[in-house]
């Protein structure tokens, strides 16, 4: 049977060599600093989500391996008749090998108390608390206020995710890009709290996400910082903003408008050009990125991908209902109606707060030069970083750009040298209470 020990840096799963065998899968090891916490639960199997991939399977009976599912990965060794433990990790996007342990062992309570203690420990004068706020239109959003010892009254920030059905952690169901969530750690490190939160429509926040259009997401957005101001109970004018992707589009927003007044801004891989330049940029790296046999074909059957693209998007534009159907499946039209429209360069010259840009040269998503523009238009104190080898998902990868790369990437830790940055930079722009 399974046996898991605990220390001071780790958590490791020793399998027995039928297990390791039928798991296909060795020891499992994860380091401290990746775990999210630990609970004992009645049913084991109950709780294993999606296929085996791969793994030993028997109903109700024993299972040992890989499960995957909705977004998941979780590694299994559960046996009927003994109690379990769930061990959660911070997920792929922060650098574990699996999002959750599901093991049964004799003396469940005691292991998982032995894991809550040793994290207790490791952050020590760090509180999260998970909290509710309403935005403009009383839709109520869901989130998590990560708070440090001595920063109860700021400094914070509200860190404001990238485009896509993103949860407060910045997590895909089907890619655990982990950067919100980091990007919290990083902060209550430098003691700056902050807050991040399910995207309308997403995970544990109301609202209809395929009806929510670019300007629903600003709302929220400013909602959140009011949320952090008032009931939040955090000074006004020590609370930043700090957006990734689209997010970095809402913290513009937010830059200029008076009655958010954030004390400074970040902005990680940010646009300085209309959303309809944004996407036909992205179109032609996207074809850029194709291996060449495929390129080859494309051009064998006359198939001009980026003009397919300019069509759909035209005929997004066109659209006048909250969502159209596009290649068989329903998208949120109004939200690509307004971003196509969404221009950041007469925001950013009305934004008074000191900004702080980063881009990788390797985004694909974003184009790296737009840093120069931001540079120019921001009226005040800006800094600007151009990264070697990094890409839209805060990785670094030395080889060359693709969007083909992303599920690989995500099983790396966002990229530290960018998270001690942003944090740096954050705190010392930021007034303590």
């Amino acid at each position: 049977m399974a046996e898991i020990s605990v220390s001071a840096s780790e958590v490791r799963l020793a399998l027995s060599r039928f297990e390791r065998f039928a798991g296909l899968h060795g020891d499992v090891a994860v380091p401290m600093p990746l775990i999210r916490g630990a609970e004992v639960i009645a049913d084991p199997f109950a709780n294993i989500r999606g296929v085996r991939a791969p793994g030993l399977g028997i109903p109700r009976r024993l299972c040992i391996g890989s499960w995957r599912g909705r977004g998941v990965r979780s590694f299994v060794a559960a046996r009927s008749g003994v109690p379990a433990i769930r061990v959660r990790t911070l997920g792929r996007g922060s650098g574990a090998e699996f999002d959750e342990l599901i093991v049964t062992v004799p003396d469940a309570v005691r292991v998982a108390a032995q894991i809550r203690d040793v994290l207790d420990v490791e952050r020590v004068g760090v509180s999260e608390r998970e909290v509710r706020f309403r935005s403009g239109d009383g839709t109520v959003l869901t989130g998590t206020v990560t708070v440090p010892a001595g920063a109860e009254g700021g400094p914070a920030a509200v860190i404001l995710t990238g485009s896509g059905r993103l949860d407060r952690d910045g997590d895909h169901a089907k890619l655990p890009i982990g950067v919100s969530r980091a990007l919290a750690d990083a902060l209550a490190e430098k003691g700056v709290a902050s807050l991040r939160y399910d995207k309308r429509g997403v995970a544990h926040s109301g609202g209809n996400y395929l009806s929510a259009g670019l300007s629903d997401n600003i709302a929220d957005a400013a909602a959140a910082v009011d949320w952090l101001g008032t009931t939040g109970g955090f000074g006004r004018n020590s609370i930043a903003v700090i957006g990734h992707s689209e997010g970095a589009c809402l913290a513009v927003a937010l830059g200029a408008d008076r009655g958010v007044d954030p004390a400074a801004v970040v902005l990680l891989a940010c646009p300085a050009v209309t959303g309809r330049q944004v996407l036909q940029w992205q179109s032609g790296k996207a074809v850029d990125g194709l291996p060449a046999p495929v390129r080859a074909v494309l051009r064998a059957l006359r198939i001009d991908v980026k003009e397919r693209q300019r069509a759909a998007l035209e005929k997004l534009s066109r659209s006048t209902t909250d969502t159209a159907r596009m290649g068989g499946r329903r998208v949120n039209a109004r939200w690509f109606r307004e971003f196509l429209d969404f221009d950041p360069k007469p925001l950013l010259r009305e934004n008074p707060a000191p900004v702080l840009a980063i881009t990788g040269a390797k985004d694909v998503q974003v184009d790296p030069a737009d840093l120069t523009a931001i540079a120019e238009l921001v009226p005040g104190q800006v800094d600007t970083v151009r990264v070697p080898d990094l890409t839209h998902l805060i990785r670094r990868d030395t080889a060359p750009p693709s969007l083909r790369a992303y599920r690989r990437l995500v099983r790396d830790a966002v990229d530290p040298e960018v998270l001690s940055l942003v944090a740096d930079w954050t705190a010392g722009h930021l007034r303590r209470a």
